[in-house]
């Protein structure tokens, strides 16, 4: 493509907004988790002409309870926070290709023609991002001031929060020590994946008595650690395995799926990608904003991921099957919101009876 051809192109995609999605998203999960009662159908409305298209199929023959829609707007938003983070690391991807080219590129071809795998794409992000020399260029790709402006404190600190959740969008769309990439992979090829509310779990550092009976304080004071205080959702999945090596086994991952965090996460994450993409158009046209544009969203002075995700445990993990060998190259374990991975060893089960003190 010649340098023509890549404007005229750039000229069309840059004045989308794609913030605008991810913002109207945002705003519908939240309203759905919110809203209880029955919608008033109003004429004209969307819901009214689905309701003529559809006929009498339209009138469900269960209603949806409260429980069930906040069972949806979890699974919903773990989709929702894994497509802003794709979309953040492939825009990044094109505006450095893009960047580094000597010849004319187009963002939106690089785009399209970015790795399909996640994990090709994170591997070549990867040398930019952790490059000591990166931090000015994710300035200039945050930023829309002039190409050789003088950071100021506040910039600093935002390119500084920006860069946090680069990598942690690495890490949503990665298969770590849990495959959170699975978990929305599961969800969106024929919902092969099992969300559940009434889920407890509770570590107690302390064992029941000898008569069986356990104090409610082992399960709520210091002692003790609640895995799981909210919905879960189950799935099986085979991570990948090392370039060379024999598959691994399937494993069984329950994932802890706290809405408000999830939706938290995907906010900052698209306030990221918003603030690339307005810059990115805002250096096409010329360092300089045009009618139409989408606006800056801002850059960020926090919340960090971590201030965010707070401390808890991420998941669980247990083998299922091996792997061809009959190796189980991945035991079970509980992964921490900072990083930290905990192996488990499970003993004879044992029961007890929960009782007041």
């Amino acid at each position: 493509m010649n340098a023509d051809e890549c404007r005229k192109l750039d000229d069309e995609y840059l004045m989308s907004d794609p913030m605008a999605y991810f913002r109207s998203k945002l705003e519908g999960l939240l309203d759905e988790a919110d809203v209880a009662e029955a919608r008033t159908v109003k004429e004209g409305s969307l819901r009214a002409r689905f309701q003529q298209l559809a006929g009498e199929a339209a009138h469900s023959r269960s209603p949806i309870t409260a429980g069930q829609r906040t069972i949806q707007v979890a699974v919903d938003a773990i989709q929702f926070r894994h497509q802003v983070a794709e979309a953040l690391l492939r825009l990044i991807d094109a505006r450095l290709r893009q960047r580094n080219s000597a010849s004319p590129q187009s963002l939106w071809m690089n785009l399209i023609r970015s790795p399909t795998r996640l994990h090709d794409l994170v591997e070549q992000l990867r040398p930019h991002v952790e490059s000591e020399e990166f931090f000015p260029i994710a300035a200039g790709l945050l930023i829309p001031v002039p190409a050789g402006t003088t950071l100021d404190e506040d910039m600093k600190e935002g390119t500084s929060t920006a860069l946090d959740w680069i990598v942690r969008a690495s890490e949503i769309v990665m298969t770590g020590q849990i495959d959170l990439n699975a978990a929305n992979n599961k969800i969106k090829h024929g919902i092969t994946a099992r969300p559940e509310d009434k889920l407890r779990l509770t570590i107690a550092t302390k064992p029941p008595n000898a008569d069986g009976s356990m104090p409610l304080s082992h399960l709520a004071g210091p002692s003790s650690l609640d895995v799981f205080d909210t919905i879960v959702l189950e799935y099986i999945s085979r991570p990948p395995s090392p370039k060379g090596q024999e598959p691994h086994g399937y494993e069984r991952t329950l994932l802890r799926a706290d809405s408000p965090v999830l939706l938290a996460e995907a906010w900052m994450l698209a306030i990221t990608h918003g603030a690339i993409f307005h810059t990115a158009a805002y250096r096409h046209f010329g360092e300089k904003t045009v009618e139409g544009m989408a606006p800056y969203p801002g850059i960020l002075i926090g919340p960090t991921s971590q201030r965010i995700l707070g401390k808890h445990v991420v998941g669980l993990r247990f083998p299922v099957t091996t792997s061809p060998q009959g190796t189980i190259h991945r035991p079970p374990g509980m992964l921490l919101s900072d990083g930290v991975f905990v192996p488990l060893k499970f003993g004879e089960g044992r029961s007890g009876v929960v009782v007041d003190g």
